[in-house]
């Protein structure tokens, strides 16, 4: 009977916290009017497909322009003996502007990188990388998101 008392206790303790995902919520505040991008490249293709879903201005009590410009770097991070390359790093580097009627409202750069071990199958290593890159992307473009629901304006 003392098991059942603290189970059902911990369950209404959980159930009361009322805990929502940020990126679930159909209402979002704000709407992204003009999306522009510096250059044409992956990273910024790719950020366009994430922040689609913020395109929608109907209903939307904040809506923003927002410029985007991303590049990335592979650095060798460590070398063999011979000189040749043993690890590398990816970063990516993305600067955002954020603007509402014209105005300059926000800028932040989001940095993100990733660590990993040379391959000798080039092809895989390629897809791997790729991978990276896209992933970094997504935790960049969630930050992008979480940054613009943060700003008061």
């Amino acid at each position: 009977m003392n098991k059942f008392i603290k189970i059902f206790i911990l369950y209404i303790f959980l159930s009361g916290c009322n805990y929502q995902p940020i990126f679930s919520d159909k209402e979002v505040s704000f709407g992204i009017k003009n999306l522009t991008f510096d250059q044409n490249n992956q990273i910024e293709n790719n950020i366009n497909n994430n922040l689609k879903n913020y395109k929608n201005l109907k209903n939307k009590k904040k809506i923003i322009d927002l410029e985007i410009s991303g590049i990335s770097n592979k650095i060798t991070t460590s070398t063999d003996d011979n000189g040749d390359p043993k690890s590398y790093r990816i970063k990516l580097i993305v600067e955002t502007k954020i603007q509402k009627n014209e105005k300059l409202i926000s800028k932040k750069t989001f940095n993100k990188s990733h660590d990993y071990d040379n391959s000798s199958n080039k092809f895989d290593l390629k897809k791997y990388e790729n991978s990276i890159i896209e992933n970094l992307i997504s935790k960049i473009s969630e930050e992008i998101i979480v940054y613009i629901l943060s700003l008061e304006f």
